[in-house]
């Protein structure tokens, strides 16, 4: 059996190279959401993964369907909108206003 990835037979005549570049962007613009699981009551949210989809609700569903049977809890952020706070060594609570003025926002996930 041939995989027609790597076939030359198989492909149609019409199609690029497999080396082509593709300069074209993605054609999926769907949401991404970072998902979090909580297994057991008092374990911490674990980073599991993230699903693509137009809005909270479907993304919930595809959540539920990937590891509801698993997990506690599921949250769900927008990606676009989560950021990541790093300690760098140093508790955050022990951390002084002028040492964390100068982080405005955090950093982009």
């Amino acid at each position: 059996m041939s995989d027609p990835d790597t076939d030359p037979a198989d492909r149609d005549p019409g199609d690029p190279p497999l080396d082509a570049a593709v300069d074209a962007p993605r054609g999926d613009v769907t949401r991404e959401w970072e998902l979090f699981v909580r297994e057991t009551t008092g374990d911490p949210l674990t980073h599991t993964g993230s699903v693509s989809a137009p809005s909270a609700e479907i993304a919930r569903e595809q959540a539920e369907r990937l590891f509801g049977w698993t997990a506690e809890t599921l949250w769900l952020c927008p990606a676009d909108e989560t950021r990541r706070f790093a300690a760098d060594g140093v508790s955050l609570s022990g951390r002084t206003e002028e040492a964390s003025a100068d982080r405005q926002g955090g950093e982009q996930a």
